[in-house]
């Protein structure tokens, strides 16, 4: 469903993606398993919209480059730039609204 992002893959997966990105920042809490499940089935209903997951705890870096604080925590990307974000648990109307924006 997601793509594991990373240091190593970030700049291909967000500015090389004609599509629009939701790259999801999750750790190991039971709110960012939730947050999979809501994505798992958004990415039913969008499947042009790509996924990525970017572990916090195994990439800090990443986290702190979009100041992110707490997980889970969305951003949204359009042609290489953050469109929308969102922090905590989102619904897929939460979801599909931050890809409409």
């Amino acid at each position: 469903m997601s793509v594991n992002v990373t240091s190593k893959n970030f700049s291909k997966f967000i500015f090389d993606s004609s599509e629009p990105v939701l790259l999801h920042f999750a750790d190991q809490t039971e709110i960012s398993r939730r947050q999979e499940m809501y994505l798992k089935h958004f990415s039913m209903e969008w499947p042009h919209v790509t996924i990525g997951r970017v572990d916090t705890v195994k990439e800090p870096s990443l986290a702190a480059m979009y100041g992110i604080e707490q997980a889970p925590a969305v951003k949204i990307f359009k042609k290489g730039r953050c469109t929308a974000s969102a922090t905590g648990l989102q619904d897929n109307i939460h979801l599909t609204r931050l890809i409409a924006k």
